[in-house]
């Protein structure tokens, strides 16, 4: 139990001796009260009037008259409230001896029974990863982080549409030209893709070779398969290679052609036929899901008889239901009608399943190059706008840390520039859009990694500066307003992790990072440390930069952010 949890609990300790009402009935009603008020701990005594069937503002005066003990100083009470005052010198020992103690664990949570599956990216193997898959892919990377933080057993999947018609479309074009591959694998297949499209364009009647692509390969054609394979392998190679540069990697990678060759899709497709909600006509199959309130027929098969990409994808639902306790997914807000279709679907089959699966939904970000489509050849692609970063972040760099040899420079280059990029995509709530701008997120100064990182190395200057070594130390030395105020944000940091996994938000630790970057460097712009004249408070201090140091590193390593100690 941390410093905060302990505070709570002798809070709720002292009001119910005071009132004879059980510490369980109390705990959910102690609050963080509003920045206004200056107490730790607030208890609104409305909360106990129907049981003591006494005026508010007599219950807090009861509680207020009762004898303060361990981290808890001094009650007051104002009107209805209850107010607690901790000691500040116990409070900030306890939080600082907890992060020196725990240090990269400070803030995670116990070991849970639950198996969580995280989807995240499932980009179509048609091209480069481009910026509107880099938003979902650093969400889901992070969300993943938090919550194997957080105790849970996690694993990452990305899915691969790898049967679909953008596939036909690259092995024709591969067939017509007789190409082989060349360059990273992901932008040779976008080339044979815009190229193909625009081959459509002049002659629809290749149209009829899509269609025999796509049904060959359904219905088991091996070497039609083994074309499909190159372009979607090819392909996968340069995400992955995408993805390394940015840090972030999946555990699994499941190809949906998997559902179609091992016949489980096609058992799910009779199950779902004898279904009250099923409909046929031929080989057309569909579900009603009126009873949702859609109106819309939710189409698994064409008229042939071959499975179009909700039929695929209940396939891996299914497949993905067995493997955890609970499902999120990452997935980009103009797929909200499709998700309600298919939850409703999965819900006539699996409806536990369903209440335990989560759906993120992002934003798309707003480009000065306008919307993006593979097929149209009008894309951003993530390499580029990492090598733009990166170019960015080496002249800065190189201006700024002069001193510092060319391979250091380098990898500072690189951790800036990732950490700036990846940073823009969490700093915002995921369901509002976001205007990006290369050059905005590599600023020193304001909400952006590259300060949060500076910040982070000028912690570790200072700590190498003073030749720090965990030892004993007074935090009573601690009593000007910035070290509180800073150790507070530190004891927070526990909560915001816990809230940022109940809600799927990583943006909260974003902007808790942003807060605590800010109380650190004004409490270190206005007091001394280094040059304190009191030696036991130049060590308590140094404990504050030390615990400051740890939860920062810690709160960037989940957001998927590292942090350099030189910068």
């Amino acid at each position: 139990m941390g410093p905060k949890d302990r505070l709570k609990r002798q809070a709720a300790k002292i009001i119910s001796r005071a009132t004879d009402v059980p510490e369980s009935d109390i705990m959910p009603h102690l609050e963080k009260p509003p920045e206004n008020i200056d107490s730790d701990l607030s208890f609104p005594a409305f909360a106990l009037v129907k049981k003591l069937k006494k005026e508010p503002q007599k219950i807090a005066g009861m509680i207020a008259a009762g004898r303060p003990s361990g981290l808890v100083k001094e009650i007051r009470a104002a009107g209805p409230y209850a107010n607690f005052y901790a000691d500040r010198g116990k409070l900030g020992q306890a939080i600082l001896e907890q992060v020196l103690k725990e240090r990269e664990k400070y803030g995670s949570g116990k070991p849970k029974k639950e198996k969580i599956l995280v989807e995240h990216t499932s980009a179509n193997p048609d091209g480069p990863l481009h910026l509107g898959h880099f938003r979902n892919s650093v969400l889901g990377d992070s969300i993943a982080r938090i919550l194997s933080f957080s105790g849970y057993s996690v694993k990452t999947d990305f899915f691969v549409n790898d049967t679909g018609r953008q596939i036909a479309i690259a092995v024709l074009e591969r067939r017509r030209r007789r190409s082989r591959p060349e360059g990273k694998g992901d932008h040779w297949v976008a080339r044979l893709y815009i190229r193909g499209n625009r081959e459509l364009e002049r002659n629809p009647d290749i149209e009829k070779d899509i269609s025999g692509l796509i049904t060959g390969n359904e219905r088991g054609d091996d070497a039609v398969f083994r074309e499909f394979s190159l372009i979607v392998d090819r392909c996968l190679e340069g995400h992955r290679e995408t993805l390394e540069r940015l840090g972030i990697r999946h555990d699994s990678f499941t190809k949906e052609s998997m559902f179609i060759r091992n016949g489980s899709m096609k058992k799910l497709l009779n199950r779902i036929r004898k279904l009250p909600e099923g409909r046929h006509e031929k080989e057309r199959l569909w579900l009603d899901l009126k009873r949702f309130g859609i109106e819309r027929e939710f189409t698994l098969t064409r008229e042939d008889g071959t499975s179009i990409y909700p039929a695929r994808d209940m396939a891996y639902h299914q497949y993905k239901f067995g493997k955890a306790d609970i499902n999120v997914n990452i997935i980009g807000t103009d797929q909200k009608f499709y998700f309600k279709q298919l939850k409703s679907a999965l819900s006539l089959l699996y409806p536990e399943k369903v209440e335990k699966y989560p759906i993120v939904f992002y934003e798309f970000l707003l480009l000065p190059e306008g919307s993006m489509s593979t097929r149209a050849g009008k894309f951003v692609a993530v390499d580029d706008v990492l090598d733009r970063a990166l170019k960015a972040a080496s002249g800065i760099v190189k201006e700024k840390m002069p001193e510092y040899s060319d391979s250091v420079r380098d990898k500072i280059s690189e951790m800036v520039a990732v950490g700036a990029l990846k940073y823009a995509m969490i700093k915002v709530d995921p369901q509002k859009t976001y205007a990006f701008s290369v050059e905005d997120t590599l600023r020193l100064e304001g909400n952006n990694a590259p300060y949060l990182q500076y910040t982070h190395a000028r912690a570790c200057s200072i700590l190498r500066k003073s030749g720090f070594k965990s030892g004993r130390f007074d935090a009573s030395r601690l009593g000007e307003d910035r070290e509180n105020a800073l150790i507070e944000a530190i004891m927070d940091f526990p909560a915001v992790v816990s809230d940022s996994a109940r809600d799927f938000r990583p943006n909260y630790l974003a902007n808790y990072a942003y807060m605590l970057a800010t109380r650190f460097n004004d409490f270190y712009n206005n007091v001394r440390v280094l040059q304190a004249a009191d030696p036991g408070a130049r060590k308590a201090r140094l404990a504050l930069v030390k615990a400051f140091q740890i939860t920062i590193k810690n709160c960037l390593f989940l957001l998927g952010i590292k942090a350099p100690e030189r910068m």
